[in-house]
């Protein structure tokens, strides 16, 4: 039977509609492979995006050695892992192999190798770490010019100031500058000399608060702290043991924290703010003066939360010096380049860098051991200016002792 002319064209287009599927198929084919196969579209855009993600990374840690180079003379792994946690590369010291020198990061989450390379081994050995209470150059007794380093910390050189070659006392001009220790953990704290009278200043701003300003209670260490727990004993002891040595220590920077309670006195550290001056809830939660006493406490050093005569004795120093901007650091007048628009993590605004201390002026208002009669209710005092508020690091405010968000504090280190 003859095939009629349209069962012939149903044929043909059977026929096209076979071939069609199958050049589809063959086409979805070639289509999904390059989509996702391991050469494919979306593999490449990945591998784009995580280039760029490491390069980033990569130049994150380089700007976090160059600046920690630039603020530390002899920069030591510490330095450099304090300056990554500052540059928000990683969140902890142990995101650094110090045996590899292998850096991961924080999201998105990249190990970075041979950027360490030149500091492995500096502090595996010799920590530098003194075993006794000595001078530079080996003197047992120290003095405002030739201060003790205590055993656990060690001298630190920087930019600006330097301990010398160990043969002989440091020179005025470096002591002047502003002398630097490290313990083990790079906490890190200034040298105050002190060779005239240790009096409060009683003519800072807000000088009704400052004329009637007297010395807090229960904030001095234990071998300090006199008997009588009082305004003028306190006094008297904190006067004997500072005097006696010639000055003390006082921490570099603000407090900071880290994790949920250990205080540490660090660049690039969380300011430790919304904290009490006394205990709170019949000691569950502490207060500064008792967490600034439990920083170290032993035989050869002590610390505790500066007092007022320190923040002034403190000004003393610095008045007149160069800041990080090398301009004149005055005491007495505020200068808007050392307040921000935002509170900021510990060290970073180098016009509030003086003697080597950072943020005296600037960022969070400092809680110190001392209270006015000038306000009934808001008695204790707090010292510095405020990261938006111009005023001058020798102001005094009444404050009522409880937790805000504006105030932290500043602690300090006796030697014994």
């Amino acid at each position: 039977m003859l095939e009629t002319e349209k069962e012939r064209n149903r044929g043909i287009t059977l026929i096209a509609l076979v071939v069609t599927i199958a050049v589809l198929i063959i086409l979805a084919g070639i289509t999904l492979g390059a989509i996702t196969g391991n050469d494919s579209i979306i593999n490449k855009a990945k591998g784009a995006k995580s280039d760029a993600e490491y390069i980033q990374w990569e130049e994150k840690i380089n700007t976090a050695i160059i600046d920690a180079e630039n603020k530390n003379k002899d920069a030591t792994m510490d330095d450099i892992i304090n300056e990554l946690i500052n540059k928000k590369v990683i969140s902890e010291a142990s995101q650094v192999n110090e045996e590899t020198g292998a850096i991961t990061t924080n999201e998105p989450v990249y190990t970075i190798e041979g950027k360490l390379d030149d500091y492995l081994g500096s502090d595996d050995v010799e920590t530098g770490l003194y075993e006794n209470n000595s001078t530079i150059n080996g003197e047992e007794t120290g003095t405002a010019m030739n201060p003790i380093i205590p055993a656990g910390f060690k001298p630190v050189d920087t930019k600006t100031s330097s301990w010398g070659d160990g043969t002989s006392a440091p020179t005025t001009e470096n002591v002047n500058n502003g002398l630097v220790i490290e313990d083990g953990r790079g906490n890190q704290f200034v040298w105050i000399p002190v060779t005239g009278d240790y009096e409060r200043n009683t003519s800072y701003e807000f000088t009704e608060i400052s004329e009637t300003a007297f010395t807090d209670t229960g904030y001095l260490p234990d071998k300090i702290q006199p008997a009588n727990d009082n305004e003028t004993d306190n006094e008297n002891a904190e006067r004997e043991a500072v005097t006696s040595k010639g000055g003390f220590y006082i921490s570099r920077y603000e407090a900071g924290k880290e994790g949920e309670s250990t205080l540490v006195s660090k660049s690039g550290a969380t300011v430790w703010n919304n904290i009490t001056v006394e205990d709170a809830y019949n000691g569950e939660f502490k207060g500064c003066k008792t967490i600034a006493k439990e920083f170290i406490n032993n035989a050869n050093v002590k610390s505790a939360l500066c007092s007022g005569i320190q923040w002034d004795m403190t000004m003393a120093f610095v008045d007149g010096k160069q800041d990080g901007e090398n301009k004149t650091f005055d005491v007495t007048t505020e200068s808007a380049s050392r307040h921000k628009s935002s509170l900021e993590t510990s060290g970073q605004n180098e016009a509030d860098r003086v003697c080597n201390i950072y943020d005296l002026e600037g960022n969070y208002y400092e809680y110190i051991a001392e209270k006015n009669s000038a306000y009934s209710v808001i008695q204790w005092v707090s010292r510095g200016g405020f990261y938006y508020i111009n005023y001058p690091s020798s102001s005094r405010f009444s404050n009522d002792g409880t937790a805000n968000t504006d105030n932290s504090f500043r602690f300090v280190l006796y030697v014994m």
